[in-house]
């Protein structure tokens, strides 16, 4: 969270006095004059942004040149630098997301902001080292999205996701979790637990950038796409070395009676259908039984499920 101290403008590369900037960058003065405020007792310091975090403003600003002065008639737009600390109380702030940090890793902290820092429409409002420091931050803060760094396991990272979106975090928040998901399975569980999605940090930056504003819009994202669960065979082990019909050595009778077995008829029926006495559908029956290697009429009937022979 920023607050607002007095202290003289920074100096720029070889001694150049960086130029002030409006609202919460340095008021709306001009730019000192070469040597203005060099001299002892010349005027007073004008007020500045200070940050909690120096790369909170490094992130959200440009300090590269003073911005062009209003056209004469037009109402002076204002900082125009997009971080939070400088949009204007009149502007419309809904289209800014703001981003928090939870990245133990510094250098990786760093390679974030500064990949975000080039994403229209999203500002890195704050940032923590501290996975057990980021509830209280975010409540305080109030970010759009939480970027959440890899902990030791998914469920350290899940318990955290819970957290940040409980009533002490941000329950509003969208969490990403800076993490791969290596499976569907995993995938639903962090969705069951209130992430928005996930992905790595050694994607490209504006893979990471589209994978945020995506969130911020309201959206879930998973990069890479997790690979789909492994199905295994539902048949016990023992299927697998029996010997399909037409290697089971089954008259042309006895494949009938079986098909009609499979669809759920009992022996009258059967014969009935083929035109066979009841004792002749039963002696083909335990004929086919045999070869095919089942003991009883429901084995049998679920072999010719299993093979294709009832509809």
């Amino acid at each position: 969270m920023a607050t607002v101290s007095t202290f003289a403008a920074p100096a720029g590369p070889r001694g150049r006095r960086l130029p002030a900037r409006r609202a919460a960058c340095g008021g709306t003065g001009p730019a000192d004059a070469p040597g203005a405020g060099d001299a002892l007792g010349a005027g007073p310091a004008r007020p500045q942004a200070e940050i909690d975090n120096p790369l909170d403003l490094i992130a959200g600003h440009q300090l590269l040149a003073e911005p062009a002065p209003p056209a004469p008639g037009r109402a002076d737009p204002g900082c125009g630098c997009g971080h939070p600390m400088c949009v204007d109380e009149d502007r419309d702030r809904t289209a800014l997301a703001r981003v928090f940090l939870v990245e133990r890793h510094s250098v990786a902290s760093a390679g974030l902001r500064s990949v975000l820092a080039t994403a229209p429409g999203l500002a890195v409002v704050g940032s923590t080292g501290d996975p057990l420091r980021a509830v209280a931050a975010v409540h305080r803060i109030a970010p759009d999205v939480v970027l959440l760094g890899r902990g030791a396991n998914l469920e350290e990272d899940l318990a955290a996701v819970v957290a940040l979106r409980g009533a002490d975090g941000a329950p509003d928040a969208r969490v990403l979790l800076l993490r791969r998901a290596e499976s569907t399975a995993e995938a639903s569980r962090m969705l069951l637990a209130g992430a928005s999605g996930c992905f790595p940090l050694d994607l490209a930056g504006e893979r990471i950038i589209g994978a945020v504003q995506l969130v911020a819009a309201g959206g879930s994202v998973f990069l890479p796409a997790p690979p789909p669960a492994r199905i295994h065979a539902a048949a016990p082990a023992r299927h697998l070395g029996e010997l399909p019909p037409q290697q089971a050595g089954l008259t042309e009778r006895e494949r009938e009676v079986l098909v009609k077995l499979g669809d759920g008829l009992s022996n009258a029926e059967i014969g009935r259908e083929l035109a066979l006495a009841e004792a002749t559908v039963k002696k083909h029956l335990t004929q086919a039984m045999r070869k095919i290697g089942q003991p009883d009429r429901l084995r049998a009937a679920l072999y010719a499920h299993r093979h294709g022979l009832a509809g």
